[in-house]
């Protein structure tokens, strides 16, 4: 596939480039590390006028931690989150999911605002951030917003965001005491999108799990939370796991070349219960 040709910009700041989006319209993309815009352009899916690079902006490049809270700055890449000494101790299910994205090259070069920007139903990073009740802080230029991400992901390669609009950064709580975390997935080949992923968290007390928080991805047109099976587990002892996740409600699988919608169906029940089953593994270690 031949692209046409489109102009090219530079943005030293995010909000120049949010004022660069807003002056070309939407034949304007914006492009950091690229993994997620090329593929489309490639496919003849995207055809920008202008291409806004972003990656050699100054800020959005660390992970801070303040208030019980770590925020990662959207132009971290993946491969950075996955090494970040502060994310692994603070929140360490970010970096188990980056370390599961695509190759190497995709991982040095991807970003994590990318990765939330495109919202793709099967990526590793937005599933992670809806089970850990994330928010992003979304901006213009001229101001900025936060949105949950269970809000924030739309549908398929849908997202919140307006047209003269960047994700900033994302915030996410740091795991306490009691909590452990678990993330499994299965593709083809490694490095191939996931035919479905579970991430789960899991807080033990007195023998028995109190809190958890279990979502899906690649099942439906985006990350799913799992309600009913987070109700179920209350209570339940580490054992119970198995029968306790029993059928995985609220998703929307489909066939496609990669696998059936019956067969992903079934890879969701089982890479929760791994998910839960790992979680409470290391939940009960650090009880």
């Amino acid at each position: 596939m031949f692209t046409r040709p489109f102009r090219f910009e530079r943005a030293g700041q995010l909000a120049d480039a949010c004022e660069l989006l807003r002056r070309h319209g939407e034949g304007a993309k914006v492009i950091a590390g690229g993994q997620s815009l090329l593929p489309l352009v490639n496919l003849g899916l995207a055809q920008p006028d202008v291409v806004i690079d972003i990656s050699r902006a100054a800020a959005g490049r660390d992970v801070s931690v303040a208030g019980g809270y770590l925020t990662a700055g959207a132009l971290m890449t993946h491969a950075r989150l996955a090494a970040d000494p502060l994310a692994a101790s603070g929140q360490p299910l970010l970096g188990a999911a980056a370390r599961k994205i695509g190759n190497a090259r995709v991982r040095n070069r991807g970003t994590l605002g990318g990765s939330l920007a495109h919202s793709d139903p099967a990526a590793e990073l937005p599933l992670v951030m809806v089970t850990l009740g994330a928010s992003y802080e979304i901006t213009d230029g001229r101001g900025s917003r936060e949105v949950r991400a269970e809000e924030f992901h739309l549908g398929f390669l849908t997202s919140q965001l307006a047209e003269d609009e960047l994700v900033a950064s994302a915030t996410v709580p740091i795991l306490g005491p009691g909590w452990g975390w678990g993330f499994q997935e299965v593709s083809r080949r490694d490095g191939d999108f996931a035919l479905a992923a579970a991430a789960a968290l899991v807080r033990i007390s007195g023998g028995v799990i109190v809190e958890s928080r279990v979502a899906v991805g690649g099942v439906s047109d985006r990350p799913v939370r799992l309600a009913d099976v987070e109700i179920a587990l209350s209570g339940a002892a580490p054992a119970e796991i198995g029968g306790r996740a029993g059928p995985v409600r609220g998703i929307q699988p489909v066939s496609d070349t990669g696998a059936s919608a019956g067969y992903r169906a079934h890879l969701a029940r089982v890479l929760v219960q791994r998910a839960l089953a790992e979680a409470s593994n290391r939940a009960g270690e650090a009880a």
